[in-house]
């Protein structure tokens, strides 16, 4: 939110600041995915504001990186990809882009090509930031590579969003206290969190995904 602020701030000064705007979008959208709410006029303004970084300048891939995540959480999964791989295309080494563009893969059923997405945007940003990581996570976990999932969470800087996942893992395992010990600190950062709920709102092509994911929470204890 004080990011938020600052990019209102830019697009005081310049309305058609496309950055600025992207900014704005990803700002609603990370919101959304840390509240696990479902609030969906935050996806909604994340999906107004990275249509105006577009029109403000369609050279730039940031527009089209938002818009394509935006469409992922509206469930609008072959969008997302179309929006994803027209950022690849405009800048072919943002690795932000390519990471975005390999977690839409994953969410498409599409796991082993979003690995290989999410490798060569490590490759190409190589201290890899944590959502990178949790992309990476997320293409091991429905590949059921769950011991590499958990690497993949244990090189992030800041493993608290990747607790309910880390208990998931456990769970899949076989592991039940590592399970618990993770599942009791995901309900510590969002004590409302419903399996059924959240589940209804993250995208999967394909069901295979999303009742893995349940049967994995569930074993976790949620």
């Amino acid at each position: 939110r004080r990011a938020r602020k600052a990019f209102r701030d830019a697009v005081q000064h310049s309305a058609h600041f496309s950055p600025a705007l992207a900014g704005l979008a990803h700002t609603f959208l990370m919101e959304w995915l840390l509240t696990a709410r479902g609030d969906g006029e935050l996806i909604r303004l994340a999906e107004d504001y990275a249509n105006r970084a577009i029109v403000a300048d369609p050279s730039l891939a940031s527009g089209f990186r938002q818009l394509g995540i935006a469409k992922l959480y509206l469930n609008d999964l072959d969008e997302s990809v179309v929006a994803l791989k027209v950022a690849e295309e405009l800048s072919p080494h943002y690795a932000d882009g390519i990471a975005s563009y390999a977690d839409t893969l994953v969410h498409a059923s599409r796991p082993a090509d979003g690995l290989a997405k999410i490798e060569r945007a490590i490759s190409l940003n190589p201290l890899s930031p944590t959502d990178y990581l949790w992309t990476e996570a997320g293409a091991n976990f429905a590949l059921f590579r769950y011991k590499e999932a958990l690497d993949a969470i244990g090189r992030m800087d800041d493993r608290t969003p990747a607790d309910r996942l880390a208990a998931a893992c456990w769970a899949m395992l076989g592991d039940m206290k590592n399970a618990r010990l993770y599942m009791r600190k995901a309900r510590e950062t969002n004590p409302d969190f419903d399996v059924d709920r959240w589940l209804s709102l993250v995208p999967f092509k394909e069901a295979w995904q999303k009742e893995q994911y349940r049967e994995a929470l569930l074993k976790a204890g949620f």
